[in-house]
């Protein structure tokens, strides 16, 4: 049966659709739906009996992440990592946390996160950009459970003086992650800009740049002090948030 001119042009334009979400390089904004139970990657198109047990089998989510005592640490388990993942909508990661240590503000443009701490205590908050730039944060004990929202401002800090260590899980395949100091204080934003944009001076900006490239040494007080400056970066641009939307 022909199809009318209308349909026609419908089903055209989502072929277009389904083959643009599959290109390489493409830029989403969430997963894309699949016309299939999984996606097999191009590399394996041509070999099918590489799709078996192995292929649906990931180990490095742990044993890739030891954790540094001195540091932050985190191993993903996105389809960069593993590719059986593509199309599923989800991925996971662990995150170590040496004490005193921070994940920095941070944002995951493509999905929301499920955050469960199995060992020690975290600190953690967001900032509700929808209720005026307004910082929800929690104590979480092992056992916890904290959910960020998609593309809202949050961090996750160690306060103790122990290692703590969590799980998160992702609704998205490729969730992001968008670093809020990396990106506003290494990637060549004019010093100028950050002045006003912070309504501070030349010396603080300065200081944030250095404390940005240089690792945080064991135990040491800069631990503390840069953790504390990463916080004050995060509730100015979660005021900036607010003031845009």
């Amino acid at each position: 049966m022909a199809l009318a001119p209308g349909l026609r042009l419908l089903f055209l334009c989502a072929a277009v659709l389904v083959v643009v979400h599959q290109l390489p390089g493409c830029a989403r904004a969430s997963d894309p739906d699949i016309l299939t139970d999984f996606v097999v990657p191009r590399d394996l198109l041509a070999d099918p009996s590489q799709i078996n047990g192995t292929f649906f089998t990931y180990t490095r989510l742990v044993s890739g992440n030891a954790g540094d005592p001195a540091k932050f640490t985190a191993t993903k388990a996105t389809a960069a990592e593993f590719p059986a993942l593509l199309g599923q909508s989800v991925s996971f990661a662990t995150l170590v946390f040496g004490a005193g240590t921070v994940n920095p503000p941070h944002i995951h443009p493509r999905a929301s996160e499920l955050l469960l701490v199995v060992q020690g205590a975290l600190f953690v908050g967001l900032v509700d950009a929808a209720r005026n730039g307004t910082l929800h944060t929690a104590t979480l004990q092992a056992g916890d459970m904290f959910v960020f929202p998609k593309g809202m401002v949050h961090f996750q800090s160690n306060n103790g003086t122990d290692v703590a260590r969590a799980f998160s899980a992702f609704g998205s395949a490729s969730p992001g992650t968008i670093s809020l100091p990396t990106e506003l204080f290494e990637t060549g934003i004019d010093d100028a800009v950050l002045e006003k944009s912070f309504h501070t001076d030349q010396a603080t900006v300065d200081a944030l740049k250095h404390d940005l490239q240089q690792p945080p040494a064991q135990n040491s007080a800069p631990v503390a002090l840069v953790g504390a400056r990463l916080a004050a970066v995060m509730l100015c641009v979660g005021t900036a948030f607010s003031l845009v939307l």
